[in-house]
């Protein structure tokens, strides 16, 4: 039993220490600190659930450009939302390619909790599918300076999602962000993206990987930190314009599925996980 003892004892400091560089963490509704307060496993046929969305409407930003709010380009099928761009012609609209998206202005939106999506896409050039967050009713004043969540964006044919905060601070003229960081994933498979926003930092994670923390610097003001505003919550599969340039269509349609949307809030103080 001695040498036993003995034999725990050294073993148990090399166990408690020798921890990878990244750790994976439960990001699902096991983990009981955190309440559930919003889903959509999208489990229904045909169109999306309309107490919880509405279509991203069309307009200037290069994202918004071909949005159509259609069941042709935003629908449930076999568990999954899935969101269309390609070049189908439509009576009546002159745009050359349509996109879908939706979100949940004016019907849900939180500050501080935790969001997570499971989805997968096909790449292209010119694609470029998104899982984000805008505020409610931007407080101080016109984008950047409101803030902006970028929880998965995806370009092209790269191998890494961008994950990125814009505000007045580190967002420049042209509107790139000083604040993003590159991801792996899994390539045309489902992956998990996710984020803790507290209080005092947003931590970004991809299939529970602790990917970027951007934490709130006190000095900056609103102008560094303006999270501290309800969010809320956009999914769209959108291309052809600004970030990811011109559309090559032999790689038409583009298409995002996602599986599942889930939202908690924290039971107990509102920290991130680090």
């Amino acid at each position: 039993m001695k040498s036993l003892f003995i034999w725990l004892m050294l073993f148990i400091p090399i166990s408690l220490t020798a921890q990878p560089a990244k750790q994976v963490q439960t990001t699902t509704s096991k983990n009981k600190s955190w309440k559930l307060i919003f889903s959509d496993d999208f489990s229904a046929a045909g169109k999306f659930d309309e107490n919880k969305w509405s279509y991203s409407p069309r307009g200037n930003p290069a994202w918004a450009k071909f949005l159509t709010p259609s069941a042709e380009y935003v629908f449930q099928k076999s568990g999954n939302l899935i969101l269309r761009m390609d070049d189908r012609a439509i009576d009546g609209d002159k745009v050359p390619y349509h996109s879908g998206g939706i979100q949940t202005a004016e019907k849900f939106n939180l500050t501080y909790g935790k969001v997570e999506v499971r989805a997968k896409f096909n790449s292209g050039k010119g694609s470029w599918p998104a899982i984000w967050m805008m505020p409610e009713k931007p407080l101080y004043g016109n984008w950047p300076a409101s803030g902006e969540i970028d929880i998965m964006e995806h370009v092209n044919h790269e191998k890494v999602v961008h994950q990125t905060i814009h505000n007045g601070m580190v967002t420049d003229a042209e509107g790139g962000s000083s604040a993003t960081h590159q991801a792996s994933y899994k390539e045309n498979k489902y992956n998990i993206y996710s984020i803790i926003w507290a209080p005092d930092s947003i931590t970004f994670h991809v299939n529970g990987v602790h990917e970027y923390t951007y934490r709130r610097d006190a000095p900056g003001g609103s102008r560094q930190w303006p999270f501290d505003q309800p969010f809320y919550l956009i999914l769209n599969q959108s291309g052809g314009a600004g970030w990811p340039g011109a559309i090559d269509k032999l790689d038409l349609p583009f298409t995002m599925a996602v599986d599942w949307v889930r939202v908690y809030k924290s039971n107990g103080p509102d920290t991130a996980e680090k």
